[in-house]
């Protein structure tokens, strides 16, 4: 058993207190985002300190004095939680017992709910836990200092490459299980897809590019209607609605044939050039092991621009079939090169700058899709570096593309993402990390 918390523990927040409401009210932004900061870390202790509980009931089967079966019935009971709650707070302090790295994370407020769901799922895997130790210290360090979509990326990632026959027999299932079922409920009509990842990725790039249609025809409809005030309105349909007219608009498209389509559709994915070669020659029958993976946070990667993970049996298709094209990248994952391919249109560099991340920048947001600005890091006007180049780059959605110069944010990349900056210097939303932390 690991005891998480074997020496006095300060409950004060930020050591100086708790923050009451009414003294919050009065504190700047940034001041704010500490206060809600120290909240959320003592959250995360209690948490620990309750999965240390869980531990020492497991361990001494303290659980039986009472008649109950197990420590996660005994959980239930307490708490009054559902089966599944139970079940998953078991396995957060059966993981935190068998990675003590991880549960010292925990214990000093470094790992939210959803880092500790994302590694827990990677011990609920049994083809992967034996790897775990070895890793749990580089697996902590992106759990600390990544945003939580850069966070799944990276455990999709790992885990992918941790157990590939896994993760083969994973996708070939949901291929295998594709389907589409309709409901109707009361009035109303429920429509839902599922199959694998690449397949949707498809989906999903045109799905975005009508439901960008939508919103440019609200944008103009505001503007009709309001004039120069349009930007203090709201748009007459939520994203939500938007979504579904797009989908209404694609079948209304495809209602005049019942043939299939020849179009190709077009979806990136990027690879590293050693895991390609293994790729195409383990798809011919070889039985050379996998390159190992470095010292770069980016690890190996087989996936589409938005982190999408891609069986590398599809990746060798797209090979054979010449579908490739060649992206340099440097040590952070930025794309400085675009190299040719075989159907090629206007707009490289913009689409040099979404190949490293299509998704708005700002910390909180994640707005993605075709709409979405492309920025320059360095101002254009304001500098000499604001070159019109890839590597200055970053995608921002509308609003805080606007924001960014309104508000004189400046922002920076490093290998563990963005960093947005107040005129005063001080971090937006800066990643938490404990000042005691090993």
């Amino acid at each position: 058993m690991t005891v998480l918390f074997d020496d006095p523990v300060d409950m004060r927040v930020g050591g100086g207190g708790v923050v009451d409401i009414e003294s919050f009210r009065w504190l700047r932004p940034q001041d704010r985002d500490t206060a809600l900061m120290d909240v959320e870390v003592e959250i995360r202790r209690l948490h620990a300190l309750q999965a240390a509980m869980i531990s020492e009931v497991d361990t001494s089967q303290s659980f039986l004095a009472d008649g109950h079966r197990s420590v996660r019935n005994w959980f239930q009971a307490v708490i009054n939680c559902s089966p599944a709650t139970a079940a998953y707070e078991v396995r957060v302090a059966a993981m935190f017992a068998f990675l003590p790295e991880v549960a010292t994370a925990a214990r000093l407020g470094e790992l939210g709910a959803d880092q500790i769901r994302l590694l827990a799922g990677l011990y609920a895997n049994p083809r992967v836990r034996g790897m775990l130790p070895d890793w749990a210290g580089r697996l902590v360090g992106f759990a600390r200092d990544h945003d939580q979509a850069g966070l799944r990326t990276l455990i999709g990632r790992w885990s992918a490459h941790a157990d590939p026959d896994g993760a083969h027999r994973d996708h070939e299932l949901s291929r295998d299980n594709r389907r589409v079922t309709r409901s109707r409920v009361g009035v109303g009509q429920v429509l839902s897809i599922e199959g694998d990842a690449y397949t949707g990725e498809i989906l999903n790039n045109i799905l975005d590019a009508h439901a960008h249609a939508e919103f440019l025809d609200d944008v103009a409809a505001n503007q009709a209607r309001y004039g120069d005030q349009a930007n203090s309105h709201a748009l007459p349909r939520t994203a939500a609605q938007r979504l579904y007219d797009a989908v209404v608009a694609i079948f209304h498209k495809a209602a005049g044939t019942d043939q299939t389509t020849d179009r190709e559709p077009l979806v990136t994915i990027v690879v590293s050039q050693a895991d390609c070669e293994h790729a195409i020659r383990h798809f011919f029958g070889g039985t050379d092991t996998a390159p190992a993976g470095g010292v770069s946070e980016r690890m190996r990667y087989c996936q589409t621009t938005t982190g999408t993970q891609v069986d590398p049996h599809d990746l060798v298709i797209a090979v054979l079939l010449g579908r490739v094209r060649r992206v340099v990248v440097d040590d952070t994952g930025r794309v400085t090169h675009l190299g040719r391919r075989r159907r090629l249109f206007t707009g490289a560099v913009r689409e040099a700058v979404l190949l490293f991340d299509n998704t708005c920048d700002m910390p909180g947001c994640g707005i993605h899709g075709p709409g979405l600005h492309i920025d320059h890091i360095h101002e254009w006007a304001r500098s000499r570096d604001g070159t019109t180049d890839p590597d200055n780059g970053r995608a921002a959605c509308n609003h805080h593309n606007q924001t960014k110069t309104r508000l004189k944010h400046t922002v920076t990349h490093d290998q563990h993402g963005w960093h947005h900056y107040r005129p005063d210097g001080t971090e937006i939303t800066p990643r938490y990390r404990n000042p005691n932390s090993p």
